[in-house]
């Protein structure tokens, strides 16, 4: 009988719960090697965490997706590999096609561990590993504890130019517990931080039958890396600096013991194929980068709408008449499944007990006070704005960053009175139409299209203002004028939802600024603009060619592939779509004003 091999992949997706070997067998789901599946990953991880709207989009593996981002990721793993070969010494083995990179195998209990090694760099009486990851190094350069009310890192960067624990130099400091309880998030494969180290300490695992005297590092893009404007052959040129390595070795020799028992675990779910349902919980992963592809069949005995899992600020848990605390998935566990099977007087919250009224009524919850007094709080004429952008995982124009929100569009929808404007004729858009630098046209045009008086109305202000700030400090000349326009930047979510800082500022007390001034049972939970539309117009981003965010990203980085038909329809999508975002702020408004 054939050896089952058990890759990376495999690992990190069978090791979720007891359930999902045996619905992988079920259903025949075709894996993506370790390479594409990490790059999805990457794709997934670095642009979901971009500000994009995603909120209420489905990801799932997409080869086309794969294929428009792939270079960039490919890239990387050469950056990566050009740092190592310049600066350390001995011999580098890395690749970029299947088969290139340096393969290890380990037998364990009658099953074959396998993986890949993305660079393997030997020298005279070591190896160094290292696993290259899309991510940027802010999100472990931001891990910190605080002592005395001063917040230091986690990682320090040393000499070598290599990001190292602290208690390397400071041995103390594994008996600090304010240390160790962030740097347990290091250890832990559903943080953010964690998942990676784990990943790589599976590696470790399979590698220590061959080698002993490795040592294990994260490549990543360092997100301090400004790019200067230097081409060569239309092609950026980046510098050494553009990439920084983290000696992981400590953890990963720490997750060891762990990480063989979680072997066995899935080698005992491989053999006894179980598809039974398993407890729910943090495993599966909902709503984040990496959420199981059977999540559905799991969750499929919860109602689509007014379930508990739909719950606002859910995270928070519930407590009983007792003041017994319970985490919803231990709700779950006991039969709960819609928001009116938890008592109302476990409902501490009161956009909680705003939910459930709904739920049970079927009626929306409005507080026209707050609707009307923010709304009055709008300045004529208003100017509708939306932004689409591309964050490259390595920056393409001078002055970005890694994964920096590279603007290529925007839609204006200029209502001169309350009701007063018009779709196309009152409509100004502006697009790259390839992907040279435009972004000084698109501030120029922004900057004639916008007034000097008047509320900028946007949905989620905060993406809107990072991108006019940036593009202050990157176009000094347009510096006063995005600036002034950033000032007047108005909410419609605040509207909808609300804003403490805005409510109590117009007199309410603070219980009542910080409720909600409008639910629906529809929104499920969610404000996003896809849920609050239908609610208040008959439009629908159904059917179009470009309905979402994620799909404007992969239109405008699929430029080069299209031919002049295909291009020129689907910018013609792009336009259609941020326009109905811009036109879907008017329409709501518009609502809002009759409540």
């Amino acid at each position: 009988m054939n050896r089952m091999n058990i890759t990376k992949s495999a690992f990190m997706e069978y090791i979720r719960c007891n359930r999902y070997p045996a619905l992988n067998h079920i259903y025949k789901r075709k894996d993506f090697d370790d390479a594409l599946l990490d790059r999805y990953y990457d794709i997934i991880d670095g642009l979901g965490s971009s500000a994009i709207d995603i909120d209420d989009d489905v990801l799932s593996p997409d080869l086309e997706h794969l294929e428009v981002m792939m270079p960039y990721f490919t890239k990387i793993e050469v950056l990566a590999a050009r740092k190592i070969m310049s600066e350390w010494q001995g011999q580098t083995r890395y690749g970029t096609e299947y088969g290139e990179q340096k393969l290890f195998l380990r037998d364990h209990n009658g099953f074959n561990l396998m993986c890949y090694v993305d660079i393997y760099n030997k020298q005279d009486h070591h190896v160094n590993i290292v696993e290259v990851k899309g991510t940027t190094s802010n999100k472990y350069m931001s891990m910190a504890y605080t002592e005395d009310r001063i917040q230091y890192p986690i990682f320090e960067l040393y000499e070598d130019g290599i990001l190292h624990l602290r208690e390397e130099r400071n041995p103390e400091l594994c008996a600090n517990e304010k240390y160790n309880r962030k740097r347990q998030r290091l250890l832990e494969r559903f943080s953010d931080e964690g998942v990676y180290v784990y990943d790589l300490a599976f590696q470790r695992f399979v590698i220590e039958a061959d080698l002993s005297n490795a040592k294990y590092y994260l490549g990543v893009l360092n997100h301090e890396y400004v790019f200067d404007g230097t081409y060569f052959e239309g092609e950026p040129v980046y510098t050494n600096d553009s990439i920084r390595f983290i000696d992981v070795s400590i953890l990963t020799k720490e997750l060891q013991p762990k990480i063989e028992r979680d072997i066995d675990v899935i080698i005992e779910r491989i053999k006894n194929d179980n598809e039974d349902r398993v407890r729910l919980g943090k495993h599966c992963q909902l709503k984040k980068q990496r959420e199981c592809v059977f999540k559905d069949l799991c969750y499929d005995q919860f109602p689509k709408t007014n379930n508990i899992l739909q719950y606002i600020d859910k995270h928070h848990g519930f407590k009983d008449e007792a003041g017994n605390k319970y985490d919803v998935f231990e709700l779950i566990e006991e039969g709960f499944r819609t928001m009116e099977d938890i008592p109302h007087e476990w409902l501490s919250r009161r956009n909680n007990q705003i939910q459930r009224d709904c739920a049970i009524t079927h009626k929306p919850f409005v507080d026209r006070d707050k609707i009307r007094d923010g709304i009055a709080e709008i300045e004529y004429p208003i100017y509708h704005l939306d932004f689409e952008s591309f964050p490259c995982p390595l920056p393409r124009f001078r002055g970005e960053k890694p994964y920096m929100q590279s603007l290529f569009q925007f839609s204006l929808h200029i209502e001169t009175t309350p009701g007063s404007c018009d779709k196309i004729a009152d409509h100004y858009e502006y697009l790259s139409r390839n992907h040279e630098d435009n972004r000084e046209e698109l501030v120029r045009l922004l900057c004639e299209s916008i007034g000097d008086t008047g509320s900028v109305m946007v949905y989620n202000q905060a993406f809107e203002k990072t991108r006019i700030k940036e593009l202050a400090e990157l176009f000094p000349a347009y510096s006063e004028k995005l600036l002034a326009i950033n000032e007047r930047l108005f909410d419609l979510m605040h509207i909808i939802k609300t804003n403490s800082k805005l409510y109590e500022g117009l007199g309410y007390d603070a219980d009542r600024a910080k409720t909600v001034n409008y639910y629906h049972e529809d929104l499920v939970g969610s404000y996003s603009i896809k849920k609050v539309l239908p609610i208040f117009s008959d439009l629908t981003y159904q059917g179009m060619t470009v309905g979402n965010g994620m799909e404007a990203v992969y239109a405008y980085a699929s430029y080069p592939k299209f031919d002049a038909d295909d291009l020129r329809n689907m910018q013609a999508a792009l336009i259609q779509y941020c326009q109905q975002d811009t036109w879907a702020m008017v329409e709501i408004l518009n609502q809002l004003r009759k409540i």
